[in-house]
């Protein structure tokens, strides 16, 4: 089985901007376990004219897909949670419906990873063993924290045409 990191493309041109967020900067990684403790639903306020392109992948502030996403998601990685994330240009009268994905972290971590001296990453390798049945999830620890998706679940993404999306394989044992 293959599998691929899943990105936001921050080369999209004319994107949207939030008014008070850097959407190139720092995110906050929110997982399954993490669901009790946030809100039903979220607003965030964009500024721009309004005629901006928008990601239908979004990693931040955090991981966030376009609403028309989440049954494909449901149907390929059941249990997952979703907070409602709402994206507002107050000025324009436009709002654009997000859902905060909040996958399962796992430890799908192979033991042929190759590290460098200082312990970061040199070559990350997965164990398909311990990733089982997940077509959507994080890895745990201090791996990087880019969604992991399977190829079935990549490829039902790449067929609705999805904005500002780019997917990076990584290897499987």
């Amino acid at each position: 089985m293959r599998y691929f990191f899943i990105k936001q493309d921050k080369e999209l041109p004319c994107a949207i901007q939030y008014r008070d967020f850097d959407i190139n900067g720092g995110r906050h990684v929110f997982s399954r376990q993490d669901a009790q403790r946030l809100n039903d639903s979220v607003v965030l306020y964009l500024k721009g004219s309004g005629r901006e392109a928008r990601w239908d992948f979004l990693q931040c502030p955090v991981t966030m897909f376009d609403e028309r996403f989440q049954d494909i998601l449901e149907a390929y990685e059941p249990g997952l949670f979703f907070q409602e994330v709402v994206l507002i240009h107050k000025e324009n009268a436009l709002q654009y419906q997000y859902v905060h994905t909040l996958m399962e972290q796992v430890d799908a971590v192979s033991d042929k990873t190759e590290y460098y001296p200082n312990g970061t990453v040199k070559k990350l390798v997965l164990d398909h063993s311990k990733i089982g049945r997940h077509n959507l999830f994080l890895l745990e620890g201090n791996h990087r924290k880019d969604p992991i998706v399977s190829l079935a679940l990549a490829e039902s993404l790449l067929r609705r045409q999805p904005i500002g999306v780019c997917f990076e394989e990584v290897e499987v044992e």
